[in-house]
């Protein structure tokens, strides 16, 4: 079942972000220019060699880098994701790997195209969220957000955003502060012994609000893989 990534819409965004009154033009990474160059050579690398390695499915994985920090978000058989999770430590420049595994399933995937190109507009003309800093992956209406966001504030924007998106079924966020470029991927690692960190708490809805999908929290074998 394919996961659908916001790269893959370049063409489609730019008729729906053009049709949008809200001004979107300037991209709003803050990551310095040669950070931005750097995270997307590496990004590049990971990918390539991903491929170079043969691994079945591998079309099937979104590769992010931010800050030397290499996120990797699809499906693959369970006998492949320790060796891909090494071939991307590999790579030369990485410096920490996060894996998360979609586990199959039945549900109808169709809608995946159209569900993307919602919650794409729905980040833009959100308050409070610059849209160009956030990526995700969608799949089977599961959602997955990731980047370099401004603040917490930013952070918990997008998720609820997410989780309002009709036909979103759960949302998992590895967005984290740009402001500690140092900072451990979101959510942090979970050391034994220490209870799960809270996700950002929305604040009390006024008005009845529309039914939001979970946010979930990674399963054990999703776990930040750091080195």
């Amino acid at each position: 079942m394919n996961s659908i990534s916001k790269y893959l819409f370049p063409v489609a965004l730019a008729l729906l972000l053009a049709a949008c009154a809200t001004p979107y033009g300037i991209y709003a990474d803050r990551r310095p220019i040669e950070v931005l160059k750097d995270d997307a050579s590496l990004r590049s690398s990971v990918s390539d060699k991903l491929k170079q390695e043969g691994y079945t499915g591998v079309n099937e994985l979104s590769v992010h880098a931010y800050y030397g920090k290499v996120f990797l978000t699809g499906e693959l058989p369970k006998n492949q994701r320790d060796k891909a999770i090494s071939a991307a430590r590999g790579v030369k420049g990485v410096n920490s790997v996060t894996a998360h595994w979609f586990v199959p399933l039945k549900a109808d995937s169709s809608g995946d195209a159209a569900l993307t190109l919602r919650l794409e507009k729905n980040l833009v003309v959100s308050d409070g969220v610059t849209s160009s800093r956030i990526d995700y992956v969608v799949n089977s209406g599961r959602v997955v957000l990731l980047g370099v966001v401004e603040s917490d504030k930013e952070s918990a924007a997008a998720i609820k955003t997410a989780r309002s998106t009709n036909g979103v079924r759960s949302v998992t966020s590895y967005l984290f502060k740009r402001e500690d470029p140092h900072a451990p991927v979101y959510p942090p690692q979970q050391q034994k012994g220490q209870t799960p960190q809270p996700q950002p708490q929305q604040p009390p809805a006024t008005q009845p609000q529309a039914p939001q999908a979970p946010l979930e929290q990674p399963q054990p074998q999703n776990a930040p893989v750091t080195i």
